[in-house]
C-alpha cells in the first residue's frame, strides 16, 4: 500500500475531479435540456440496450425511484420508450428512441472533443496506468474488499 498522505491526496483528487466533471457536464447538458442523471440513464441504453428500471438502478447504483423519475422525464421528452419485458410483466424494458440515440450520439461527439483536449499532454502509458488503478479500486469497493466511509 502507498503511504497515507499519497492515498489521502488521491482520494481527495478523485472527489474533486468527480465534482468538477459533474459541474462541467451540468453546464453543457443544460443547454441540451437534459440533466446528468438523464445522460447517465441514456448511456446505459446506448446504442441499443434494453433494460428495466431496476437493472438501470443496479448499474447506476441509485434507488429505483430515482431512476423511475429520470426515465419518466425521458419518456415525456421522447428520448426513451418502453417495450414489454418477457421476464417481468410489470417492469417494462426501457430503450432509446431514434431521437434519444441521436441526442446521445451528439453528446458523445461533444465529450470526445473535450476529452481529446483534456488529455492532451498526458502520456498514453500514464492514462492506461491510471485507468487500471481506478478500475482495481472500483472493483474492490464493488466486491466489498474495502470499507470506505
Amino acid at each position: 500500500m502507498s503511504d497515507e498522505q499519497t492515498v489521502y491526496e488521491i482520494t481527495w483528487l478523485v472527489r474533486r475531479l468527480f465534482r468538477a466533471m459533474g459541474a462541467r457536464a451540468d453546464q453543457y447538458l443544460a443547454s441540451l435540456g437534459i440533466s446528468a442523471a438523464d445522460r447517465a440513464v441514456m448511456e446505459f441504453l446506448y446504442p441499443d440496450e434494453a433494460l428495466s428500471v431496476p437493472a438501470i438502478a443496479n448499474r447506476y447504483q441509485v434507488s429505483r425511484q430515482h431512476v423511475q423519475v429520470t426515465v419518466n422525464g425521458l419518456l415525456d421528452s421522447g428520448y426513451v420508450q418502453t417495450t414489454p419485458n418477457p421476464r417481468h410483466k410489470r417492469s417494462p424494458l426501457i430503450l432509446l428512441t431514434r431521437k434519444g440515440s441521436e441526442l446521445f450520439s451528439g453528446i458523445r461527439d461533444q465529450e470526445r472533443e473535450f476529452l481529446d483536449e483534456w488529455f492532451d499532454g498526458i502520456a498514453a502509458d500514464d492514462a492506461v496506468i491510471t485507468r487500471d488503478t481506478l478500475r482495481r479500486l472500483h472493483e474492490q469497493l464493488q466486491r466489498g474488499d474495502s470499507h470506505a466511509p
